[in-house]
């Protein structure tokens, strides 16, 4: 019903899809669902009901499609990541970096295990690599190691994103169960827990961004445009070097946005807030197409095989996680917390941490999922090379 060419009807398109996903999550209508994978539903509803050109048609040219895979993607990855400081993450996260890495280690094991037993076609260890880019770190990491692979235009990358989306809210839930079950527990020595419910833990107090919103925009766009046109650059010289077609650019420029956060954080925390809902806004409008490229027969049908894949690396992460933890006596409520930051982020981890009663376990836990941003893309991608 709206052609190609009628690019102002698509945007409108694509900002409901992404706004239902949005207000949706916001409001509870979903319950578990992310309002991220309703948003790719959305989206591929209306290209199955002929609303919206396919996205996956090579025989058309979308030029609202085009640019959206062109340039949302490389802009959103240094937005997401303003508030990247190593040096703080090394210093407060404490012992809980131990577990978060042999958590993470677990991920990787568990992806190799996966790629060894399941065949997807050509594509599986790009699926393999997403997911050890998604379970270490988050949705940065799936999209820049997809961008990396050229996975983000392949019929399986909607089903991936389907699992990742669904199947992790099942894990968690799972994480959050585990230090109640009588029979692990006696193995494990107890957390040490906040008593007083009504301690006040103070959250760090971010400075406001100069100028009003308008200039801070402004100013978090510049940064996150002169990162993408510096690192594309870069990496088209890197490739050159040392003679790969891997594309580089994903990698290069979550490199330069963690050197400029690290070098100048106090600065770049002004605008963390404002640069992270726009990342965030063009991550949606990013699913939105993904969705528009969706055939929903061929969804449900390569499903259960991603599932699988999923499956795996999660039990491994958590079987090597709980065996590790056991020898280096930690407790299960550790353990659990370090697994949730791998696999879920600081939103999820944070939440964790008070459900524990491990309140003074919060800003650890949280530090320990940021660094996740930074570790996740670039072992997913050695991953994939390794395997491809």
């Amino acid at each position: 019903m709206i052609t190609p060419d009628n690019s102002l009807g698509l945007w409108v398109i694509l900002l409901i899809a992404a706004l239902f996903g949005m207000v949706g999550e916001r409001l509870g209508w979903f319950k578990k669902i992310s309002g991220a994978l309703m948003t790719i539903i959305l989206a591929a509803v209306f290209t199955s009901i002929g609303l919206i050109p396919n996205a996956s048609d090579t025989e058309i040219s979308v030029p609202s499609y085009d640019f959206v895979f062109t340039y949302f993607i490389p802009f959103s990855i240094p937005l997401l990541l303003f508030k990247l400081h190593l040096r703080k993450i090394i210093k407060e996260s404490g012992r809980l970096l131990i577990i978060y890495l042999i958590s993470a280690g677990g991920v990787v094991l568990g992806a190799l295990l996966a790629f060894s037993l399941i065949n997807l076609g050509p594509e599986t260890y790009k699926v393999a690599s997403v997911f050890i880019g998604t379970y270490i770190g988050g949705s940065v990491n799936f999209m820049a190691v997809a961008a990396t692979f050229d996975f983000l235009r392949s019929s399986l990358f909607p089903s991936v994103i389907a699992v990742d989306n669904v199947f992790t809210y099942v894990y968690i839930m799972l994480l959050f169960y585990i230090p109640a079950f009588n029979f692990l527990r006696k193995y494990y020595p107890e957390a040490e827990i906040d008593e007083d419910d009504d301690v006040d833990y103070k959250t760090e107090e971010v400075p406001k961004a100069p100028g009003g919103l308008l200039e801070a925009i402004t100013v978090c766009l510049l940064i996150s445009g002169l990162i993408c046109w510096a690192g594309t650059a870069i990496s088209g010289w890197l490739a050159a070097l040392i003679r790969t077609d891997i594309n580089l650019d994903m990698l290069v420029i979550t490199t330069l946005i963690v050197i400029l956060a690290n070098l100048i954080p106090n600065w770049l925390q002004k605008y963390d807030t404002i640069a992270f809902d726009l990342g965030m806004f063009l991550l949606y409008i990013f699913l939105a197409v993904i969705g528009a490229s969706c055939d929903l027969r061929l969804l449900f049908t390569t499903i259960p095989g991603i599932l699988m894949m999923a499956t795996i690396i999660l039990f491994v992460q958590l079987i090597i996680s709980l065996l590790v933890g056991k020898w280096l006596k930690f407790s299960l409520k550790e353990i659990m917390i370090a697994c949730c930051a791998n696999a879920a982020g600081p939103s999820v981890t944070a939440p964790m941490a008070i459900t524990f009663k491990m309140r003074k376990t919060v800003t650890p836990a949280i530090l320990i999922s940021i660094l996740g941003y930074l570790i996740g893309t670039f072992i997913g991608v050695g991953i994939g090379i390794l395997l491809q």
